[in-house]
């Protein structure tokens, strides 16, 4: 046997190897134990390079089509999560229990500046001022006919018996001047309002009215609305979403907003090692065990079967035992 038969020979049997333990739990076990033991105290955030990292996902986020790609897939998750919700019997107040919605009340309190603001962004859309203005004039043009105020004006008394459609006709005139003054003054009517909304909107009344919804909300099930959807819409919906996301994602305001986010999140690990951190997380080196063992070990048994471990395994070492490195290191040793 040669170097290059012996290194193919050695090869062969290191693939054998890998295939079997990658799918044992014991061995995906020693992994994760030994993987924790060896990080040590080294800060999780020290092992990773920052403007690299997001240099990485820039690039990622500039050029994949990472939502339209699994399209298919989030279509077929939507759906599914969707119909198994139509069927749940949960209620409002069991997935968001009273304590959770008051914890999330007292956060939302704080933002009186941002609800100032919605108030006046929404009160100042041209859609509301054309609202308010065809509201107030249809009010003032009911109190005419059916207050018979018209009645007063001299000649019109008269009309007054033919019916309310004649009195309409004696508005003529009045209707152009009446809309062309409420739009004039529209603005000043919607800015009295949002100084009012913004005094009756103290925490006290948003927190009695955000209890209130709550207490009619919590007995409702989700289920009974979800089922009310239109057929289709799950896919329709993610559809959109999927291209939305990804036109998003190619902003440069959100690549600033990823990389500012993975600075700080490299920077916040640099004061925590590994052992550190998943045990703030909640999890043990026996529950890590139970968990990830068994679902890598099994993972790699369903790859097994689908005859991609092997070649897998295959790329991965062959490079070494096919290198002259090996080789030479065989010759020397046959010799």
């Amino acid at each position: 046997m040669n170097a290059a038969q012996l290194a193919d020979a050695l090869k062969n049997a290191h693939v054998e190897h890998a295939r079997l333990r990658l799918q044992e739990k014991r061995y995906w076990q020693q992994q994760l134990d030994d993987g924790v033991k060896a990080l040590g105290k080294t800060p999780v955030g020290a092992l990773v390079d920052p403007d690299a990292l997001a240099k990485v996902v820039d690039d990622w986020l500039a050029s994949v089509n990472t939502a339209q790609g699994l399209r298919p897939v989030i279509i077929a998750v939507s759906e599914a999560i969707l119909e198994q919700a139509g069927d749940d019997p949960a209620t409002v107040g069991e997935l968001l229990n009273e304590a959770h919605f008051e914890a999330i009340l007292e956060q939302a309190l704080r933002l009186k500046t941002l609800r100032e603001k919605a108030i006046h962004a929404c009160l100042n859309h041209p859609l509301v001022s054309d609202m308010v203005s065809e509201m107030l004039y249809t009010g003032i043009k009911n109190f005419l006919l059916e207050e018979n105020v018209l009645a007063k004006l001299p000649g019109v008394s008269s009309m007054m018996k033919l019916g309310r459609k004649s009195v309409g006709k004696a508005m003529g005139g009045l209707e152009d001047s009446i809309r062309d003054y409420l739009r004039h003054n529209t603005r000043a009517t919607l800015k009295t309002g949002e100084q009012w909304l913004n005094r009756q909107l103290t925490d006290q009344r948003i927190a009695e009215l955000a209890r209130d919804g709550y207490r009619r909300l919590a007995p409702l099930k989700p289920a009974d609305v979800i089922r009310t959807a239109p057929q289709g819409l799950a896919g329709d919906v993610a559809t959109h979403a999927c291209v939305i996301a990804d036109e998003a994602a190619r902003l440069d305001y959100s690549r600033r907003l990823v990389a500012a986010g993975i600075q700080a999140a490299v920077q916040s690990l640099l004061e925590k090692d590994l052992p550190a951190l998943l045990k703030a997380m909640g999890t043990t080196p026996k529950k890590r065990s139970q968990a990830l063992a068994p679902a890598l070990a099994t993972g790699a048994a369903v790859l097994d079967q689908q005859g991609v471990l092997t070649p897998w395994i295959e790329q991965a070492l062959g490079d070494f035992y096919d290198s002259d490195a090996c080789k030479d290191v065989l010759e020397k040793a046959l010799s």
